[in-house]
């Protein structure tokens, strides 16, 4: 009676329970590959504000190396 039912436990969990597992996973894991629309469209926000950042302190050092040429030598 124990193997029996043993069997019955054993044989679902083998052939439905292991490979659903294993096919949710895969699925996870390709999902994970891809960034959300969203992320992609933050992603694009900040390195729009990264490259201003940056073309800000590029005009603040040439102003600076306008009023005082030798500014960056007492950094």
């Amino acid at each position: 009676m124990e193997d029996v039912m043993m069997a019955v436990t054993v044989v679902p969990v083998l052939f439905i329970g292991l490979p659903w597992l294993i096919l949710h996973y895969i699925t996870k894991w390709k999902q994970g590959k891809t960034l959300p629309r969203e992320d992609e469209a933050l992603l694009g926000e900040m390195h729009e504000t990264a490259r201003r950042l940056e073309d800000r302190v590029i005009t603040i050092e040439r102003i600076m190396a306008a009023e005082n040429p030798n500014w960056k030598s007492g950094l």
